[in-house]
């Protein structure tokens, strides 16, 4: 301890830093849940689809149609041929809001991945009176399914006498999957529709082919006159995704950080600690072994992130620029979070005492998540830019911004927004450092806001 006490403020900083970095990682805890957990997670989200598709039943059997025009069979057929319903899914896919934009995705493969082995047999009744007799075939599992088409729904605009539209009645059995009774209900629906072209005289294919919508090339004109590939991913998902990491890197170690000081002032070995280092260098030592935490914590998910972006063809949608704005902007939520923590911590007595003094700064904390739809959206907007210098929220609403932007953010806008966030940092650290200098050794009823800012103004 003498050895300690004569030792240099930075040797005993890095001294506390290396054991609260070592207490925290090297502990079979974390190593599960912000190590292995995370890997785990993709992998199950990677073999969800190749689960599905082992497990999917192959698809055999008859289906019935009661027409009494006997046209509709013969297109359900069609439509229920494994090329037809692989064809079916690969629209179905394209049309996925989701999937537009999107690099490399391949949705032939996906569609053909999974789909199940199809043989299915339709057959035409014109007798409306054995609806009974097939009805129990159908409850007995002797039939995929019934349908019952009455005349009038082949008309040009079928409707009753109330003016309602007329509905086709689909009977399937009790241990029907719901995605084989969705298809047979598509493909009966759809053959439906090709035997009302046919009973007007028109082609089918040919008024498709009319009505298709065309695909869309939208393109993004900046300020010089340059254009760039609009990507609802890179405006919508890929910053959430930036400001997520942003949030669990940080806040997981300030929780740890939180917590840990609680329990150490609670157990009295706080004062130990003190007996050998100034509560400055315990502060700063604090600090800097979370911050190895948090460093851990945002370079194993953002790997993991990169990765899986490379693996969906998407690499080019995160620059170098992003990456060197996103530490810098990393090292300031951490300082805004990390003090915020330990001050509070040395100032309560138990975590529950802890939640009423954070809870405003969490309520500033959670702007950008509720603001998340519309910076996206307008990332150069006058909400995007106002939020943009509200502390401590500047870190998480300039990431969002900086990734959301198919168009560079202003220059002076980033500079600034630097400049006022550590300035900021500066004030954050310097009160709570006060607070944690009072409050690590007091004992007794928690502290109100209104007593915080006295401890600033005495300390």
């Amino acid at each position: 301890m003498a050895d300690r006490m004569h030792a240099s403020p930075m040797r005993r900083i890095w001294t506390i830093a290396f054991r609260e970095f070592r207490h925290t990682v090297i502990t079979k805890g974390f190593i599960f849940g912000a190590l292995v957990m995370p890997v785990v997670m993709f992998a199950a989200i990677a073999a969800i689809g190749m689960l599905i598709g082992m497990q999917m039943t192959p698809v055999a059997g008859t289906l019935v149609v009661i027409d009494e025009s006997g046209t509709v069979a013969a297109f359900a057929a069609e439509e229920l041929t494994p090329e037809q319903v692989a064809k079916d899914m690969q629209e179905a896919l394209k049309r996925n809001s989701a999937l537009k934009g999107w690099p490399g995705s391949d949705v032939t493969q996906q569609a053909t991945a999974s789909l199940p082995s199809i043989d299915v047999k339709v057959e035409s009744v014109q007798d409306a009176t054995r609806v009974d007799e097939l009805r129990a075939k159908v409850q007995d599992g002797s039939l995929l399914g019934l349908a019952i088409v009455s005349p009038e729904l082949l008309n040009a605009n079928p409707k009753d006498a109330e003016g309602n539209d007329l509905t086709y009645t689909l009977i399937v059995p009790t241990r029907s999957a719901p995605r084989l009774t969705g298809m047979l209900e598509k493909s009966i629906a759809k053959a439906i529709v090709k035997a009302r072209v046919q009973r007007v005289g028109t082609d089918y294919t040919s008024l498709q082919a009319l009505l298709t919508l065309p695909e869309t090339s939208v393109r993004r004109m900046s300020n010089e006159g340059a254009e760039a590939d609009e990507n609802a991913i890179a405006k919508t998902l890929l910053p959430m995704g930036f400001m997520m990491l942003l949030w669990i890197a940080t806040f997981t170690s300030g929780q740890y950080l939180l917590t840990t000081t609680i329990e150490e002032k609670a157990s009295k070995v706080m004062e130990v600690l003190l007996s050998a280092v100034s509560p400055m260098e315990l502060l700063c030592g604090k600090i800097v072994g979370y911050a190895m935490v948090s460093a851990v914590m945002l370079g194993m998910y953002g790997a993991l992130g990169i990765a899986g972006l490379s693996a969906a063809a998407m690499g080019d949608l995160v620059s170098p620029g992003m990456l060197i704005l996103m530490l810098v902007y990393f090292v300031m939520a951490y300082a805004f979070v990390s003090t915020m923590m330990a001050s509070v911590g040395s100032a309560v007595n138990d975590l529950r005492e802890a939640q009423s003094l954070v809870t405003p700064a969490m309520l500033i904390l959670m702007l950008p998540i509720m603001l998340w739809l519309p910076i996206s959206e307008q990332p150069n907007g006058w909400i995007a830019t106002i939020s943009s210098f509200i502390p401590p929220a500047i870190p998480f609403v300039m990431v969002l911004r900086v990734t959301a932007s198919n168009e560079q953010i202003d220059t002076w806008q980033v500079v600034l927004s630097l400049v006022w966030g550590f300035a900021w940092v500066g004030a954050f650290i310097w009160g709570g450092a006060k607070i944690f200098r009072v409050g690590v050794l007091m004992q007794g009823k928690p502290p109100s806001p209104r007593e915080l800012l006295k401890w600033i103004r005495m300390a």
